[in-house]
């Protein structure tokens, strides 16, 4: 996971802007636009929902070079944690990682949470039937909460790696279900499959890594 160790003190990152704030350094102001970051996540998690629909199944049941995971348990970490976001705009405490089930929280709760539901799943319909509903609760979320995405952006957020502001949640989840998308979705074109028509560097100021790790 991101952690950076200072002075002996390893710090677990859910946002980029956390580690400018312990390393100290001036970031340029953030674009803070909750309300179209929320909707970018929309746009990925439909993206998901086509990549799960169309692809292979023997693809999406492949290992990737290197990270070892597969695009399906890829889509199954990406909902999980975008299905964790109304709640904690609600609450004030975003449970991720983690198993809200069973109260657990770090990183071994969310992997295991993970395999638990990866290994509930037999074929594409038991896929669509996790990755489907997830995709439309989160857009029923949205119409349903425009004017205080609109209006809060920087309201607290409490999580297991600190305090985020809405926006800074949603952003940081943004690129964490970016990043999966791109990691499944390169793997998947190198197996000649096609994938959705989505430009990840279009979307309101999100940077990845220029590494597909």
């Amino acid at each position: 996971m991101p952690t950076l160790v200072v002075d002996d003190i390893a710090h677990v990152l859910q946002h980029p802007d956390q580690a400018a704030s312990i390393l100290g350094f001036e970031t340029p102001p953030a674009l803070r636009d909750a309300w179209q970051v929320a909707w970018d996540i929309d746009a990925v998690a439909e993206a998901w929902v086509e990549v799960v629909t169309t692809t292979a199944w023997d693809v999406l049941r492949a290992p990737l070079p290197r990270l070892g995971r597969l695009p399906l348990a890829l889509a199954v970490d990406t909902m999980v944690g975008i299905a964790a976001i109304p709640p904690a705009l609600s609450s004030g405490w975003f449970h991720w990682p983690g198993n809200p089930r069973t109260g657990e929280t770090g990183d071994a709760a969310v992997v295991a949470r993970e395999v638990e539901i990866v290994a509930t799943i037999d074929d594409r319909e038991g896929l669509l039937a996790f990755v489907q509903p997830v995709a439309r609760s989160w857009r029923a979320f949205l119409l349903e909460h425009e004017q205080a995405l609109r209006d809060e952006p920087d309201r607290p957020v409490q999580t297991p790696r600190g305090e985020l502001t809405w926006v800074g949640l949603l952003e940081a989840q943004r690129l964490h279900a970016a990043q999966h998308y791109r990691q499944a979705t390169t793997f998947i074109a190198s197996q000649g499959q096609p994938v959705p028509d989505l430009d990840l560097a279009g979307l309101h100021g999100l940077e990845l890594p220029q590494a597909v790790y």
